[in-house]
């Protein structure tokens, strides 16, 4: 009889350890896959962007770039900053950092899972045949009370998509930067050739002076004093062109790309500032405050918080685990129901609801503040860009006017009216004029830039950015 009873109790082990076995079996578990991070190959893969190569020829393509006009023979605005969405690795954090949110929002929307736990035991003494064993199986299953899974969802996606938007406003910035940086260069090289042609002008004067000098028609002074003005000019330029390396580095590097690849771009030719139109300041600032990215993450940040004071309101009332169970003890059948709860009546979850209530209203009012700002910066950006404009209308109304008198000084030249001195002077003047007006676009450029940055929306309406910045940013593999 007892034999009976250990083959039978054997049985029943070994289809226990045979039904766990086939449970964890079926849960298709992960394994882990170390991926170390090296500093050698991370630098050697920055220094591999590869402009002209097909992946990003294939994304170009993606973002409604023509294919007839690949490869890009002229590199302009638009093309480098598709170049610096593709490469850039600034934006590879904070699409890392959505992706860990999104993980999130899956954690918040799954149900705790169930217990399971079993029991088994032998006793020493059986009297009339009664089998020796004992052994039980529990299983464990909780209830979530007070809609609290939702209002756990419900954080989940509004952290998640502040971290969505955080991807757009990575890339504007990436592009603000960008930009900013390529009118510097422009302007640099721009202001070199002035100077080179403001030195070539300086050498003919101080050539007209020195001759008359050695003729005895003038003192030492007024040619020294040409000598000086050449020798100021002569460090401007290289000044200058000492520049142009650095710039052009910043905007290899806002670009993705490494200063031996950014070298074999042609880029396109400096456009000249155009007249853009004038908004008013309902315009302006309703722009600000309906397309700023960062408007739009601190609602999402505020309904965050206000899930999560849901969330602790909710766990005020206590979640539910039920524990039905069968246990076979020495012959014996059991059933049982087992009900248990964390009762909450002492404190009720009071010091959670209200850092949580707290979190809300720091949240407001830091959202108050943004928007203080932002209107606040709206209005000195504008300001200024509506300076710089009419001092660019001014600068031109100035060179136009240069520009006539140099057409009288030439016509004078020619009939013999005025000398060569007159003349070079003359186009000096006109020289510098249009540097004043170079001077006067440069800042037009940055107020404009401003001005873009706190509507987060380019003002003469051309490429801005793609429409769906997720699939514009590429994730990396």
């Amino acid at each position: 009889m007892r034999s009976n009873y250990r083959k039978k109790s054997a049985g029943h082990l070994l289809a226990s350890a045979t039904l766990i076995s086939a449970l964890l079996a079926g849960c298709g578990f992960q394994t882990y896959s170390p991926k170390p991070i090296s500093p050698e190959q991370s630098a050697r893969s920055y220094r591999s962007h590869d402009p002209n190569g097909e992946d990003f020829h294939a994304y170009l393509i993606t973002q409604g770039y023509p294919a007839d006009q690949l490869p890009i023979k002229q590199w302009g605005a638009r093309e480098l900053t598709l170049c610096a969405l593709f490469f850039h690795p600034e934006l590879d954090v904070v699409r890392a950092q959505w992706q860990a949110a999104k993980a999130e929002e899956i954690t918040a929307g799954q149900r705790r899972d169930f217990g399971l736990s079993g029991q088994l035991e032998n006793h020493s003494r059986t009297d009339g045949g009664i089998s020796p064993w004992t052994y039980g199986l529990t299983i464990d299953i909780p209830i979530e009370t007070a809609n609290k899974g939702q209002a756990k969802a419900d954080r989940a996606q509004s952290l998640s998509e502040a971290a969505r938007i955080a991807i757009a406003q990575t890339a504007w910035q990436v592009r603000s930067r960008l930009i900013g940086s390529l009118n510097d260069y422009y302007a640099s090289i721009r202001q070199t050739q002035i100077l080179q042609q403001e030195l070539n002008l300086r050498n003919e004067i101080v050539a007209i002076l020195e001759a008359r000098l050695n003729a005895g028609f003038i003192s030492n002074v007024e040619a020294s004093n040409a000598r000086l003005q050449r020798q100021k000019t002569q460090q401007l330029l290289d000044a200058e062109n000492g520049r142009l390396p650095e710039l052009r580095a910043a905007v290899a590097n806002n670009a993705g790309l490494s200063v031996e690849s950014f070298k074999q771009l042609s880029l396109s030719s400096p456009d000249n500032v155009s007249q853009f139109p004038r908004f008013s300041s309902d315009e302006t600032r309703e722009a600000a405050l309906l397309n700023r990215l960062d408007i739009r993450a601190a609602l999402a940040r505020y309904a965050a918080a206000e899930a999560k004071l849901r969330l602790e309101i909710a766990r005020q009332y206590p979640d539910i685990e039920l524990s039905p169970g069968y246990s076979y003890d020495q012959g014996d059948h059991i059933w049982s129901l087992g009900i248990s709860s964390l009762i909450t009546l002492l404190n009720k979850n009071a010091g959670l609801i209200a850092e949580a209530r707290a979190l809300r209203e720091v949240e407001a009012a830091q959202f108050e503040v943004l928007q203080a700002k932002v209107i606040g910066n709206m209005e000195q950006t504008r300001a200024r860009y509506f300076a710089t404009l009419d001092e660019l209308d001014k600068a031109r109304q100035l060179q136009t006017a240069q520009q006539a008198s140099l057409k009288e000084t030439e016509k004078q030249f020619d009939i013999g009216f005025a000398d060569r001195l007159e003349l070079t002077s003359a186009k000096l003047e006109n020289l510098a004029a249009a540097q004043a007006v170079l001077n006067a676009e440069s800042r037009l450029q940055h107020a404009i830039s401003a001005l873009e940055d706190a509507m987060q929306r380019p003002l003469d309406g051309s490429f801005t950015m793609p429409g769906n910045i997720e699939q514009a940013v590429r994730t990396k593999e």
